[in-house]
């Protein structure tokens, strides 16, 4: 039963070794998912300003051009965010790992079904809106889905592996503890009842 305990231990330590691998991993894969939503902002940016272009007798300059930008950019905006968080989230767990209520993991959510909604309805609209939509051919590739929320569920579905993983180890060590403490007491029982039986005889 000891040697097996120990056994135990060690395949308890290997794998929080094996996750501290992998959440350096993940941890670095989050930092290319930033540049890539960064990119799909700039490429929404770039078909918006396109779109501008094309419709003919419209002037848009200074501060008016910038609020239909962004306000056609929500989605990659907010995709860009959600990065961030589980960029952040990720390299605050890099040694220890997190629990996925922490607070960047638990906002990161909470923006995910937002970035997803605004992604479907930026795709039925123009870069103004809606307006004269008639006057000029809308480029239906402007808006890409967001790649972070695949990223998302990567990094849910990795950790909540993990945690499965680390709590099956606890459980068997803790499970191997009380065996050997209820052999201990067993067999301290029995020594008792060998020397009463002695002390009886004498």
């Amino acid at each position: 039963m000891r040697s097996a305990h120990a056994r135990l231990i060690v395949s308890r330590d290997r794998t929080a070794d094996l996750h501290s691998a992998w959440r350096a991993q993940l941890f670095r894969f989050s930092l290319l998912v930033v540049f890539v939503t960064m990119y799909q902002l700039q490429s929404s940016l770039s078909a918006c300003i396109r779109e501008i272009k094309d419709r003919k007798g419209m002037a848009v300059t200074g501060v008016e051009a910038i609020k239909i930008l962004f306000g056609d950019s929500y989605c990659e905006l907010t995709g860009v965010v959600i990065s961030g968080l589980l960029s952040y989230f990720l390299a605050l767990g890099y040694h220890t790992g997190l629990e996925l209520d922490s607070w960047p993991y638990a906002l990161s959510t909470a923006l995910a079904p937002l970035c997803v909604g605004l992604f479907f309805n930026s795709r039925q609209v123009g870069c103004r809106g809606g307006e004269d939509l008639d006057m000029v051919d809308v480029d239906d590739k402007r808006h890409q889905f967001p790649a972070v929320i695949l990223w998302h569920t990567v990094v849910t579905g990795a950790y909540w592996f993990m945690k499965s993983g680390m709590q099956e180890c606890e459980d068997n060590v803790k499970l191997c503890n009380q065996s050997i403490e209820d052999f201990e007491r067993m067999d301290k029982k029995m020594a008792m009842r060998a020397k009463l039986k002695a002390g009886a005889k004498q």
